[in-house]
């Protein structure tokens, strides 16, 4: 292979000309960024942050703008109920809170639903006694609803059974 061939090299039509570099800007462009990526990297690697701290910090901050802002809004049906439901086995005042913690998310603020199903109509699909809802929350449901039997005591789960009980009511 000659010189000449060696610095124009063809195949299928297409001419390289090895000779040629590329421009200077290229090069510092492409080392640049190289040499900011390392030093991108060394800084949140070392200094100590991390995404997961970040979010704490944010979350806390607006918890704390939006607690004394207003306090949450009290279900006016739900407020009024206190006591034991109607098989004698919860207290739904203290169940309200446990729900407006752990489902109010899913089934909404006042058991409107939303990604979970509504808790103030007739149509129960698993049964709307006191013993099927309780299963509902001890052992959970397929497609989506999850078991909170080993989250929660038997009195809070009771608790809760009674406050979307009353809801319904």
């Amino acid at each position: 292979m000659t010189t000449e061939q060696n610095r124009n090299h063809q195949v299928d039509g297409i001419q390289e000309n090895r000779e040629q570099r590329p421009p200077a800007y290229f090069n510092i462009l492409f080392f640049g960024l190289i040499i900011w990526a390392v030093i991108f990297m060394a800084y949140y690697l070392f200094s100590g942050w991390s995404s997961e701290a970040e979010f704490r910090q944010a979350m806390d901050q607006h918890e704390k703008v939006h607690a004394k802002a207003s306090p949450p809004p009290a279900a006016p049906a739900a407020a009024a109920v206190t006591g034991t439901d109607k098989t004698g086995n919860g207290d739904a005042e203290a169940g309200e809170k446990i729900y407006a913690a752990r489902c109010a998310m899913c089934h909404g603020a006042e058991g409107e639903g939303g990604i979970g199903p509504n808790l103030k109509d007739d149509q129960h699909l698993y049964g709307g006694s006191f013993q099927a809802v309780h299963e509902s929350i001890t052992k959970g449901r397929p497609r989506g609803m999850p078991a909170f039997g080993n989250q929660l005591s038997a009195s809070d789960i009771d608790n809760l059974t009674a406050y979307v009980l009353s809801l319904h009511d």
